[in-house]
């Protein structure tokens, strides 16, 4: 087969634009594994964290007899990357929809109570 490259000189295509295309797909492969890998490992560090805001909520919820908690509340006392880490498992949390989440208006307090899945989690 002869195909023009970008100069217009003819050139004989001998099968390594083939190896090429090979080898870069076998690299994609290997690098999109590596970060699936990566993203794994970072979900199961969160997933610890996640779960220990769980527990620490039921166990809130259960020893006050309170059926909400706010975030400002459990953030009382953290540097700002202690928030930052309780404010994401609330959201992991509201995703897989251990609980619900309400804020009344921007910048307030956001308030956690129990959703469908809180005890099954």
């Amino acid at each position: 087969m002869i195909e023009l490259d970008l100069l217009g000189d003819k050139k004989k295509n001998d099968g390594s634009d083939e190896e090429a295309r090979t080898r870069f797909t076998k690299t994609s492969r290997c690098v999109e594994e590596e970060v699936q890998g990566d993203q794994d490992q970072e979900e199961r560090r969160w997933n610890k964290r996640t779960q220990q805001m769980l527990h620490g909520l039921q166990r809130v919820m259960a020893k006050t007899g309170a059926q909400s908690v706010g975030l400002l509340d459990l953030c009382r006392n953290n540097n700002k990357k202690q928030a930052a880490a309780k404010f994401y498992s609330f959201l992991v949390l509201k995703k897989q929809q251990a609980v619900e989440l309400v804020q009344e208006e921007p910048y307030s307090d956001i308030v956690a109570t129990p959703g469908a899945r809180f005890h099954v989690i």
